[in-house]
């Protein structure tokens, strides 16, 4: 019989947390580049966290956050 391996809940919560930061690190890099905007002032992490659970495109979310029309979907 095989024995099903479980991941610990603090390794889920480190992968998640460190996903994360690196989607929040390049959404915040691409409206300064694009569009000269700091993302604190556009939202918080509450809202953006929401976006990174839902996947949706770095494009849209740059877009829906701070009205930010960018030329590439």
């Amino acid at each position: 019989m095989m024995k099903i391996l479980h991941k610990p809940a603090s390794l889920s919560l480190t992968l998640l947390s460190s996903g994360f930061q690196t989607f929040k690190r390049r959404i915040s890099q691409e409206l300064m580049l694009r569009k000269g905007v700091n993302l604190e002032d556009c939202t918080d992490d509450e809202d953006l966290y929401t976006f990174y659970l839902r996947g949706e495109p770095e494009n849209y979310v740059m877009d829906a956050l701070c009205g930010c029309a960018v030329d590439e979907y």
